[in-house]
């Protein structure tokens, strides 16, 4: 299941918290910037770092549930460690950001499954994939150079078979698709 999103949402917690906290309290009026749960949050200083990627002590948390301004949440996601942020004068901010889970929630999502840098075979111009690919989604290299599909392009494909334009030596496509 893909989790909620939003445009946009960074919130501040309104006081310091050990890396045992499991509920945090936004700032006033915060909580109605969330979408419904569940989503992950990162949550870092942002005084000393305006970017989350540079604070040593970044967390991902889940939050599951959402009552007002007050967050209720499971510490330690996405291989990431449960921290103190509680240094006294610093603002504490958590953003509802892209998350490696989101990626692989996402590609779960997609039909058939990711097939990369898979060789095609054949040589010349017939080359033949070892799946068949779901329709759009193959992505076709020679020599390290995108191939274009279609009639008038460098390849057409029907089911499992390519025919290119161009003439290539065996083993000289790679192909990425969903099956």
């Amino acid at each position: 299941m893909l989790d909620s999103v939003s445009n946009f949402v960074e919130v501040q917690a309104s006081t310091g918290y050990t890396s045992s906290a499991t509920s945090i309290t936004l700032q006033s009026g915060q909580g109605a910037k969330l979408p419904a749960t569940p989503f992950n949050l990162i949550w870092w200083n942002s005084t000393d770092f305006p970017n989350p990627a540079n604070d040593p002590n970044v967390e991902i948390v889940r939050v599951t549930n959402v009552l007002g301004d007050v967050l209720t949440i499971t510490r330690a996601q996405e291989s990431t460690s449960a921290a103190n942020h509680n240094t006294a004068a610093k603002t504490y901010s958590l953003v509802l950001g892209i998350t490696a889970k989101m990626i692989a929630d996402i590609q779960s999502a997609l039909p058939g499954t990711f097939v990369e840098n898979e060789v095609v075979g054949g040589s010349g111009t017939s080359w033949t994939l070892a799946n068949t690919p779901v329709s759009g989604s193959v992505k076709l290299w020679a020599g390290g150079i995108r191939l274009t599909p279609g009639a008038s392009n460098d390849y057409t494909i029907s089911g499992k078979n390519i025919t290119t334009a161009a003439s290539y030596a065996a083993a000289s496509l790679l192909a990425d698709y969903r099956e």
